[in-house]
């Protein structure tokens, strides 16, 4: 007796490849400027796909689509098996373009959060290499050669997708001895502000929410990025308004101090952003998986010591 066609040989690769784009990205638009095909020819194949399983995949009103619980589940398994034959090709036939993967961040980012946990992603994935660039300006102007980007930037653009990480919290920071010298009341007067020139806003934003008077004419000390003022806090210098996600280890530590309990949040999340047309490279793929679980370790870590903190 013939055995009974399996369900795969009255699908195509393509449909299936398309609906994994559509749901993981979104939209059609993405999913055609992933793929390099119009709008149309994705939703065509979708169609197609519908038609050969018998089943709708998608909840349509109008002109808006969007991917029912079925789509969500089998693009699920399809973007795994998708990494899966991806990876086995590119080692089967020793392709080695798509073992590094390159990221832009804030110096300040880079230097006190990433770098330091690079170690952990080269031991898990010894064979991708990771390319830094630093900056703060726009990447809508061109990506390049990047893979992904951290941004606080509210710039937008279809030609990329965008993955919010967490809001940093802002809180004033300064040594132990600076603290003893401003005092219980906490007098900015005693010693110098530090900034950085990029987030002058974060000064009077957080003495506003402290109940704090702006009206001290103590000279700020001013740093063209956040590094800098964190070395100048370090070093005794003065106060500084600091993401205390990248100052978690020295306040455990005890290097650096909360003169004041007052915690805000910075004006915009840090977000991961990704161009749609290197998101299935190999190597982007998961070091992208790998950031946004260290995104989330950190969210937790940092609310960890608020609680514990008061």
């Amino acid at each position: 007796m013939p055995a009974k066609p399996s369900i795969l040989s009255r699908l195509h690769l393509q449909g299936l490849r398309h609906l994994e784009a559509v749901v993981r990205l979104g939209t059609f638009d993405a999913a055609a400027r992933e793929l390099h095909v119009t709008p149309g020819a994705v939703s065509q194949h979708i169609k197609r796909l519908e038609d050969r399983l018998g089943v709708s995949l998608f909840h349509r009103y109008g002109n808006r689509s969007e991917p029912n619980d079925a789509a969500r589940q089998i693009a699920r398994t399809l973007s795994d098996a998708f990494e899966q034959i991806e990876q086995a090709l590119e080692q089967g036939t020793g392709r080695s373009e798509s073992a590094s993967v390159k990221i832009k961040l804030y110096q300040t980012w880079a230097n006190r959060w990433l770098i330091p946990r690079l170690e952990a992603f080269s031991e898990q994935y010894p064979d991708i290499s990771v390319e830094f660039e630093t900056g703060i300006e726009s990447v809508d102007a061109g990506w390049g050669d990047l893979d992904m980007a951290l941004s606080m930037r509210p710039d937008t653009s279809p030609n990329y997708t965008r993955v919010p990480l967490f809001t940093p919290r802002l809180l004033a920071v300064c040594t132990p001895a600076v603290a003893e010298r401003l005092g219980p009341e906490v007098d900015l007067s005693r010693t110098a502000r530090i900034a950085s020139r990029n987030r002058m806003e974060d000064w009077p934003n957080w003495m506003a929410a402290a109940g704090l008077s702006a009206d001290d004419k103590k000279p700020v000390m001013v740093f063209s990025n956040s590094t800098l003022v964190y070395e100048a806090a370090l070093a005794g210098y003065g106060v500084a308004i600091a993401q205390l996600e990248l100052v978690l280890q020295d306040l455990r530590e005890g290097r650096l101090v909360r003169p004041a309990p007052t915690v805000i949040d910075a004006a915009s999340p840090i977000v991961l952003l990704q161009p749609v047309s290197r998101a299935r490279r190999g190597a982007a793929r998961l070091f992208h998986k790998w950031l946004v679980v260290e995104a989330e370790r950190l969210r937790t870590r940092t609310q960890a010591y608020l609680d514990a903190s008061g």
